[in-house]
């Protein structure tokens, strides 16, 4: 039975018959282009699944062009010189000293040693000639390679492609190279036809993308800190700014209910908007104090975006969490899913790595961890490994090994949803990182975790003998005020 049978038993079973005749108005409605918001299937994609397929070579390109091996072996030819003439090939015999090959030079056809070579050109002395294959060499070439970098796959040098003001690409010609060959082997039939005619659609050969990113561009998201005194000016106690950022960003309450609550269980009226007022007072402290005590980091740690929104806008958080201690590593605030965020945030994630540490960042497939994991090798000692695990299936090996790693951070990522739910979105992005700062401090230094044996991932010897939240939350303020760390 066809699926479109069994989808229309499944309709009968399931509505009445004007039911029934109201879905069959829609659909012709749909079908009429008379509801612009709901679009009908298109199977394109299903027919063509590589088109306009964007992705980033995992391996990066080679800085120097690798060493091209002798086409001959010199060894075999003079085994067959003696075979077919009795006796062995000599040495050539130079008596002019000033005639004589340098040491160290090879026949770059056979590549046989000096002593089998001689000068062809009389007093220039440039060209060299084998004695064993009989073939010509330079001494010192004159062609000298000016591409920066080579093709991964077939060494055959990269052209600069396009060039953008933060990005310049790079990419292989070679019709020969086996990545282009490999992917061009994927395409099917209709697609094979689609790329004579787009075949800027179709990404079949090797690319290497290198950023030019500042160092101030490179600095992770933090909330403003308008006054550095603001926080000492409030006309409540501590106990009730701890109160406050205690049911609000630990237990998830609105700022609103925030507000009910201590106005009538705790007869301390202040408005919401104060309690709004307090998370971005206190948040620029807390963002020191999570940066100054975050301490080591695991070899594998799990990276992901989360979806928020800011007036009306989508916003992303970039979060990193270790695999083993559960603690965030890093928490980027930015409007794109772009690949400055996602350096930004994997840079925040090794910052406190011990050194030689080899560390490997497991993902999904967003582009733009590959492209920023080439950018941080350039400078970083041992260079990252990236895992990617695409989808809800496990299609491959390495989806199946580190699919545990992404369903972490798919579950704080829930946690974190539910903590932000109340919020109903934000109306500044200073709101928006100062609430995702003072969650990542009670995450890391406030909430008990149930596979840490209700420890916290970040333990400190200051919080150990407090029992209530505010009392914590009091705790973390006092130490974050520090002028260590101010």
């Amino acid at each position: 039975m066809k699926k479109t049978a069994r989808f229309v038993i499944w309709i009968c079973s399931k509505f009445t018959r004007e039911e029934i005749e109201e879905i069959i108005q829609g659909l012709l409605d749909v079908l009429a282009n008379r509801n612009p918001d709901v679009k009908p299937k298109d199977d394109f994609k299903e027919k063509h699944p590589h088109y306009r397929n964007f992705f980033v070579d995992a391996n990066p390109p080679l800085k120097t062009p690798p060493k091209t091996r002798p086409k001959l072996d010199w060894r075999r030819l003079l085994s067959t010189y003696k075979t077919n003439r009795g006796h062995p090939l000599k040495a050539v015999n130079t008596k002019n000293p000033k005639t004589k090959v340098p040491k160290g030079s090879i026949c770059k056809i056979c590549g046989a040693p000096y002593q089998y070579l001689y000068f062809n050109d009389g007093k220039k002395r440039t060209q060299l000639r084998c004695k064993v294959c009989s073939s010509l060499s330079q001494v010192h070439p004159r062609h000298r390679s000016k591409a920066k970098y080579f093709c991964y796959y077939c060494g055959y040098s990269l052209y600069l492609w396009k060039e953008r003001r933060d990005v310049s690409i790079y990419k292989c010609d070679n019709d020969r190279c086996p990545s282009f060959l490999k992917n061009k082997a994927k395409l099917n039939f209709r697609e094979r036809i689609l790329a004579k005619i787009k075949s800027s659609q179709f990404k079949l050969r090797y690319q290497y993308r290198e950023y030019h990113f500042t160092q101030e561009e490179l600095s992770h998201s933090a909330p403003e800190e308008k006054d550095s005194s603001s926080l000492f000016k409030i006309y409540n106690s501590l106990n009730t700014l701890c109160l406050a950022l205690t049911f609000h960003i630990s237990l998830g309450i609105s700022a609103r209910k925030t507000a009910f609550i201590l106005g009538n269980v705790f007869s301390l009226p202040i408005s919401y908007q104060t309690v709004l007022n307090y998370t971005e007072m206190a948040a620029p402290y807390c963002h020191r104090f999570n940066l100054a005590n975050k301490g080591e980091v695991d070899d594998i740690q799990a990276g992901d975006e989360a979806y928020i929104k800011v007036r009306g806008e989508h916003n992303f958080v970039f979060f990193f969490i270790s695999s083993k201690s559960r603690k965030i590593t890093a928490y980027h605030v930015d409007e794109t899913r772009d690949v400055l965020p996602a350096i930004i945030s994997m840079n925040e994630a090794i910052r406190t790595a011990s050194p030689g540490q080899e560390i490997t960042l497991v993902t999904d497939g967003n582009p733009s961890y590959p492209a920023g994991i080439h950018f941080i090798n350039q400078s970083y000692e041992p260079n990252l490994t990236h895992k990617k695990v695409i989808g809800l299936q496990n299609l491959d090996s390495e989806s199946e090994e580190f699919r545990p790693f992404k369903e972490l951070i798919e579950r704080f990522n829930r946690t974190y949803k539910f903590h932000t739910r109340a919020a109903c979105g934000f109306n500044s992005k200073n709101g928006a990182v100062a609430l995702t700062t003072l969650f990542v401090t009670h995450y890391n230094f406030l909430r008990p975790h149930i596979t840490l044996n209700y420890s916290v991932p970040v333990p400190l010897e200051e919080l150990k003998d407090i029992d209530t939240l505010q009392g914590k939350w009091a705790k973390v303020i006092q130490l974050a005020l520090q002028p260590s760390l101010n």
